[in-house]
């Protein structure tokens, strides 16, 4: 179907939020070539001081570019809802036309050949009468095919609204994630200017005192720290499941920090003893039977049964990720997985931790299957190209998801995982 026409006058909008948004990824691609190269260098007050400098500016530009993807993706949103309508309409005109065919239908169900025969005064009249139940017949099947495909692109479009507004709600938990950070940066950069006094030798006396500096990390997993899990715990299972696995611990921290920093600000918390606010039974299996998703439902109920079952737990009992205003929750533990994708994993959990059966509300199974995910995703590499498949394959369930959503999200991981790898 195509775009309706009300959709024209966007498109001079849409083209400068493009433009504006290549702006800022060519001064996000230059700020982060200069903190590579500045990250290079042997850490002096100076260098420590442009580094922060360029990673507040960093920040500032990431805010901006999540602000105009907002604009971008409310625009997307208007012209899906609208298009939706036109196509409600369409159905609406249909389901008519074919409620009158039918009842022509009804009213030729009864007659046979003789008694249209009977009521036509001439042979010509009786041939236009069977020509009209033909027309009818054909009307009929013409409509129903019609009304199948319009009915499944309605489906389909419903479907892509969804998703775009569970961008919408991402986008706006990663720019809470943003200022967040942005504001950490800016203390850091008081807080060492105050201690350094602006000179060397005290720097240098600082910088061996916060190597593995504790409350250095408990600012960068802040969000990690507001579920009950601590920052000695988050360090000592990551280490562990990462070295497992064989990725990186910054990494696979930085990953969770970021995911449960997105799941926090949308109401959701979902590590340690506080694994969510949702039930399985209203934010995940009613939920999908009222997006008309019910085979899905009846499986992640099934899955879910399994798991708790296994563990000897009351399933009523057990949270799970809150339904947003999108889609659908059920996520468990710090991983978030669904109950689905945590039995995909679960042997490969229970073979590293000795954990049987592992369960997805402790932190260490659930970092571990985490890192088991990232590590079959690219993140095994340890490369920034590797770490960036797995971290949008983590988000979307594609490596090479183009979206701005998946974009950020990637971003935003590795640069607290160069944040985190300074300070372990």
């Amino acid at each position: 179907m195509c775009l309706p026409a009300y959709a024209a006058p966007d498109a001079a909008q849409r083209a400068e939020i493009e433009r504006q948004l290549a702006a800022l990824e060519q001064e996000a691609q230059q700020l982060d070539g200069t903190l590579q190269h500045v990250h290079g260098q042997s850490r002096t007050l100076g260098n420590e001081v442009k580094a922060i400098d360029t990673e507040v500016r960093r920040r500032e530009v990431e805010i901006k570019r999540l602000t105009i993807a907002l604009r971008q993706t409310d625009l997307e949103i208007k012209n899906k809802t609208a298009g939706i309508g036109v196509l409600g309409q369409k159905i609406d005109v249909s389901r008519k036309s074919l409620g009158a065919s039918l009842l022509l239908l009804y009213a030729y169900g009864d007659e046979n050949a003789v008694t249209i025969l009977l009521k036509n005064k001439t042979v010509s009249d009786f041939f236009d009468s069977l020509h009209s139940l033909t027309r009818v017949q054909n009307s009929v099947q013409q409509t129903l095919a019609a009304f199948k495909v319009d009915r499944d692109e309605l489906q389909k479009q419903k479907g892509d609204l969804e998703q775009t507004q569970e961008d919408q709600q991402n986008l706006k938990a990663l720019q809470d994630v943003e200022r967040h950070f942005l504001a950490i940066k800016k203390k850091e950069k008081d807080d060492l200017l105050k201690q350094t006094k602006g000179k060397e030798a005290l720097f240098q006396q600082l910088l061996q005192s916060k190597k593995s500096d504790i409350a250095a990390l408990r600012a960068q997993l802040f969000y990690l720290g507001r579920t009950g899990i601590t920052a000695e715990e988050a360090v000592r299972v990551a280490t562990l499941a990462a070295s497992r696995a064989g990725i990186r611990p910054a990494f696979l921290l930085a990953l969770l920090e970021v995911e449960t920093g997105k799941q926090f600000e949308d109401g959701v918390i979902s590590v340690g003893s506080n694994v969510g606010t949702g039930t399985w039974r209203h934010d995940l299996y009613e939920c999908y039977i009222d997006i008309g998703k019910p085979n899905t439902a009846e499986s992640e109920k099934q899955a879910f049964f399994q798991i708790t079952s296994r563990l000897n737990l009351d399933p009523d009992r057990m949270s799970v990720s809150r339904r947003p205003n999108y889609g659908c929750g059920g996520a468990m533990g710090a991983a978030q997985f669904l109950p689905s994708t945590w039995l995909r994993f679960q042997d490969q959990v229970s073979r590293l931790t000795n954990h049987n059966p592992p369960n997805p509300w402790n932190p260490e199974d659930a970092f571990t299957a985490a890192a088991i995910f990232l590590a079959q995703a690219g993140a095994s590499s340890q490369t920034s190209g590797g770490e960036l498949a797995a971290a949008r394959t983590y988000i979307s369930g594609s490596s090479i998801c183009g979206k701005s959503i998946c974009r950020y999200y990637s971003n935003r991981i590795l640069s607290l995982a160069r944040e985190i790898d300074r300070i372990l």
